[in-house]
């Protein structure tokens, strides 16, 4: 079973592609699970990881190199936390693997959330439902 903070490989579908039309995402990137759906235990929120620095007005975090090892990446990288994609675990095709490649620590998971609530509470969070 996939948990909260855990790094994972998937097909994600960036917002943009999602608004062009297409309906999978391009390449398996890392993802990480930050939250588990309420009132829905199968489904999560995977929030995407990328090696190139975020555009200005992105809202990200960037990865200590200790982190990177945690989470069994390559250092540098920044988990981009203004879009999501929400995906029901039975329904997940676009799992690369559902073997976790790593973690994050829980003080960076805390610190991820934070980022997340913020962006909501602004109205600058965006979700692709991939169910």
């Amino acid at each position: 079973m996939l948990e909260r903070g855990q790094i994972v490989r998937f097909h994600y579908l960036w917002a943009r592609q999602a608004d062009a039309g297409e309906e999978s995402g391009r390449k398996a990137r890392p993802v990480c699970i930050v939250v588990r759906a309420p009132g829905n235990p199968g489904a999560v929120y995977l929030f995407p990881i990328t090696s190139q620095e975020p555009q200005d007005g992105r809202i990200s975090l960037s990865f200590s190199e200790m982190e990177c090892r945690r989470a069994g990446l390559s250092f540098p990288c920044w988990i981009i936390l203004d879009e999501y994609n929400r995906v029901d675990l039975d329904k997940a095709f676009d799992f690369a693997s559902a073997r976790p490649i790593g973690s994050v620590s829980t003080a960076f998971l805390e610190k991820i959330a934070t980022a997340v609530k913020q962006a909501s509470a602004i109205r600058r969070l965006r979700g692709v439902n991939r169910s």
